[in-house]
C-alpha cells in the first residue's frame, strides 16, 4: 500500500476499454482553477489529457468515473526529463559555446536551439521505452 503523499491522483472518465488497456480522460487543472475569481482571471487554465492504463482488469466500463494514480517519483522523473535536463543542456552548451569555442551570441543561441531540437527528437524516439517506466493504475 502506497502512502497518500507518495502518489499523484486525478479523477477521470473511462474513454475506452480493451482486454488489458483502459484509456481515461482526465482534466489537468492549474492550481488556480478552483479559485472563486477564475471567471474574471485570464490565468486559469484546464487541459484534458488521455492517460493509458495498462494491465487494468475488465471491471471498468466506458463512462465510469475512476481515480487514476501514478507514483510521485514518476512525476519527479517526468519533470527532470522535460524541464531540468534540457535547462542543464542549454546552460552547458552556452558556457561551452561562449567560453571554450568563443562563438558570438547569435551562434550560441542557434546552437542552443539545435541542442534542444536534438534532445526532444531523441526523447520522442525513446517514447515507447519511456512509457514502460511511467505506469499508471486505477484505484478502486
Amino acid at each position: 500500500m502506497m502512502h497518500k503523499n507518495s502518489k499523484i491522483s486525478h479523477q477521470g472518465i473511462v474513454e475506452s476499454v480493451e482486454k488489458d488497456h483502459v484509456r481515461v480522460r482526465i482534466v489537468q487543472a492549474s492550481a488556480c482553477s478552483s479559485c472563486q475569481a477564475k471567471a474574471m482571471c485570464t490565468s486559469a487554465e484546464a487541459k484534458e489529457k488521455i492517460v493509458d492504463v495498462w494491465g487494468a482488469t475488465g471491471q471498468h466500463r466506458i463512462g465510469d468515473e475512476v481515480t487514476v494514480c501514478g507514483s510521485l517519483s514518476m512525476g519527479k522523473r517526468a519533470v527532470l526529463l522535460a524541464f531540468a535536463l534540457p535547462l542543464l543542456l542549454m546552460v552547458v552548451w552556452l558556457v561551452v559555446a561562449l567560453k571554450v569555442m568563443a562563438l558570438n551570441e547569435l551562434w550560441a543561441v542557434v546552437g542552443v536551439l539545435a541542442v534542444l531540437c536534438v534532445y526532444y527528437v531523441l526523447l520522442s524516439l525513446f517514447r515507447q521505452r519511456l512509457s514502460r517506466t511511467f505506469s499508471f493504475w486505477i484505484e478502486s
